[in-house]
């Protein structure tokens, strides 16, 4: 055991690491590395992946790549840190630790709960069989590497369970001869076929590849056993493109397994979401589209405001893939926002949607000629150059989280302090004042306002918009792509929003003495759904890579209101405004045509609102390219005569010079420069 743990920790070498979230796991904070492409599907896959002893999240993060394949496939892979770099495979710790990633995977990307895979290496791989006998019904195929249960095999479980095992023959820390053993328990409690199918060279397309694969078939519901053998390989995730890719042999046999029948998805549905100004004695019905037809008897709607839940009727019977529910003759529908959710919605196979929830606003709502946003925070640092210097501005507060789990807390306003701190740019860039973010010799560094008595965040139920700016302190930092984290957080454990690993542009290269210039401009939207204290969040754990975080602002979000029926009465105006003083013009009567057919316009739909504004924009440009192509070649102000020429209010030029702009000479317009 001392060679197998010495090993282990002649394994766990520094690399650079991903901005880690944090979990909070029945009191405890846990961490993991989330990776989700940017195009996910609607209810995408998941992989969650352990290390081994002695290591982290970050270290089989740079072995296994698993970016690579889950770019391609389309899943959300998320690396598991164990506890000081350990695994319980004895109690509930950790397997509690696995459900709170699911339901937090599931909450933020809709993963599908019956596509959940577990994976680890070395002690990960121990982990992985021991979850094999405790969480079955939660996970739906298990891939241990290069690891197994130093007690023997305890291959029992909640139901027949498919595992594929990868490990090497020249592994001197879990070695090799032991392997069999387990995948002769795991064949035998599956009711799998004991004589294999053998697949040697493996894969077949790679007719040099020394590797082995062995498949018991056969196995109750339809499950395998099946150990890839790398041969000579040691303790190690191989990623040797001469034999199988760990990582992609684990998702192939992973990705053919589910824990029962896909939940249905709603496909349509009527009215459509957002959609306002609705009335209850006319918008009293919705139709919803499955991708599968459902069990009438059992889907359920409702919907629900902030003092109210109406239960909707069912007007379908037996299995429809269209599903109509109505208000209740007899049920009061105030105005305001209401919440419509469809629950309960099963296939004939068995798959579930749990549920699925749509926005609706009763009421009819008014619009203003201007947008006016609430403006609950502005960055004002540059103000506090004089009384903090380098230090920590007013209302926020800064904590440095080290190794073994201490923390550093310091709060402004704090004057001149080292590591991370405030920064003063020449004036007229993009900012002129920022904080230095940097994790530093910590494993990471935490900017927060909003948990400083005097400066609380206080929100109300609604839509919130973030907005920063954000760019590279140093070339180092672009190289290495370094990330942050900016949460909103509802405690000091707690958070209602998360966006993770932004990435910056630009670079300061270290120096003050310049303006910022290049950089990125961050927005992010979120939702409040209870009155309460907040607070804002920025995180850095990238070690010494560093941003310059500026123009921090806190606003309420454009209503849905606002934003599509507002948009358009706003850019109806602007037609009218444009349309002024043309209206005899061949180009203004067409535009007047089009202005007169959205004169009266109303609807409840987002999506109609959104084509009256483009039809109206396209009428406004296409005005504005008519009015323009009347215009004689450009004229320059050195050559002309100003007692020749007009404004567009018919006044003669006097003997100044004229501003650039559109003038008439002999009736006709002429475009100075």
């Amino acid at each position: 055991m001392r060679k197998m743990f010495l090993l282990f920790a002649l394994l766990s070498l520094a690399f650079s690491a991903s901005a880690l979230e944090n979990l909070t796991v029945n009191g405890t904070t846990r961490t993991m590395i989330v990776y989700a492409p940017s195009d996910l599907p609607a209810h995408p896959a998941l992989v969650i992946a352990c290390h081994g002893a002695n290591q982290d999240a970050a270290y089989l993060q740079s072995l296994s790549k698993w970016e690579t394949v889950a770019d391609t496939a389309k899943f959300v892979v998320v690396y598991a840190n164990g506890i000081n770099k350990y695994w319980d495979i004895g109690g509930s710790s950790d397997l509690n630790f696995m459900q709170a990633i699911i339901d937090n995977m599931h909450q933020r990307y809709n993963i599908n709960r019956n596509r959940v895979y577990l994976t680890g290496f070395s002690m990960g791989g121990m982990f992985t069989y021991y979850a094999a006998s405790h969480m079955a019904d939660k996970i739906a195929a298990f891939a241990p590497v290069s690891g197994y249960l130093m007690g023997g095999p305890n291959a029992t479980s909640s139901r027949p369970v498919p595992i594929l095992h990868t490990h090497g023959t020249a592994d001197d820390v879990c070695v090799y001869s032991s392997v069999q053993q387990h995948i002769d328990a795991w064949v035998r409690f599956n009711g799998c076929n004991t004589t294999p199918e053998v697949i040697k060279p493996y894969p077949a397309y790679k007719p040099g590849s020394p590797a082995e694969m062995k498949r018991y078939k056969g196995g109750r519901n339809g499950v395998e056993v099946a150990l890839l053998t790398l041969a000579d390989k040691g303790h190690w995730w191989s990623m040797d493109p001469v034999q199988a890719l760990t990582s992609e042999e684990v998702w192939n046999f992973c990705k053919r397994y589910t824990l029962g029948a896909d939940a249905p998805e709603v496909t349509a549905i009527t009215p459509e979401n957002l959609s306002f100004d609705m009335l209850p004695e006319r918008d009293n019905t919705f139709t919803v589209s499955f991708s599968d037809s459902i069990d009438c008897s059992k889907v359920k709607a409702s919907l629900k405001s902030a003092s109210a839940i109406i239960t909707l009727n069912v007007q379908d019977e037996d299995f429809q893939p269209t599903v109509t529910f109505r208000l209740p003759a007899n049920a009061t529908v105030a105005d305001g926002e209401y919440t419509l959710t469809v629950s309960n919605a099963v296939t004939k196979a068995g798959g579930t949607m749990e549920s699925a929830t749509f926005t609706y606003i009763y009421g009819i709502q008014e619009v203003g000629e201007t947008l006016t946003l609430d403006t609950l925070y502005a960055s004002n640092w540059m103000a506090e150059r004089e009384a903090v210097g380098e230090g920590i501005p007013t209302g926020w507060r800064r904590i440095n989280t080290k190794s073994d789990g201490t923390t550093e807390t310091l709060k402004g306003p704090a004057a001149n302090c080292t590591g991370v701190r405030m920064k003063y740019f020449v004036p007229g860039g993009d900012f002129n004042a920022g904080f230095y973010l940097s994790a530093r010799e910590n494993q990471s560094c935490a900017l927060q306002y909003g948990f400083i008595s005097g400066h609380m965040l206080k929100l109300k139920a609604g839509r919130y918009r973030a907005s920063f700016k954000s760019t590279y302190w140093s070339e180092g930092a672009l190289t290495a792509r370094a990330t942050f984290d900016f949460k909103v957080m509802s405690g000091a454990s707690t958070s209602v929003f998360t966006a993770s690993s932004l990435a910056s542009t630009g670079t300061m290269k270290e120096s003050t003495e310049q303006q910022v210039t290049g950089s990125q401009a961050h927005t992010c939207d979120f939702t409040i759904s209870k009155e309460a204290y907040y607070a804002l969040s920025f995180t850095m754990s990238s070690g010494w890579n560093s941003v310059i975080l500026g123009d921090v602002m806190l606003t309420t979000q454009p209503s849905v209101v606002e934003t599509y029926k507002g948009t358009f009465y706003r850019t109806l105006l602007a037609a009218r405004k444009t349309l002024a003083g043309h209206e005899d013009s061949d180009a203004g009567k067409a535009l007047q045509t089009v202005i007169d057919s959205y004169a009266s316009f109303a609807s409840t739909s987002p999506t109609a609102y959104t084509a009256a504004t483009l039809a109206l924009q396209q009428a406004i440009e296409a005005f504005q390219q008519s009015e323009w192509s009347a215009v004689s070649p450009l004229t320059t102000p050195s050559s002309i005569h100003n007692s020749e020429y007009y404004d567009l209010q018919g006044r003669r030029l006097g003997t100044c010079l004229p501003a650039r702009g559109i003038y008439i000479k002999d009736g006709r317009k002429h475009v100075i420069r």
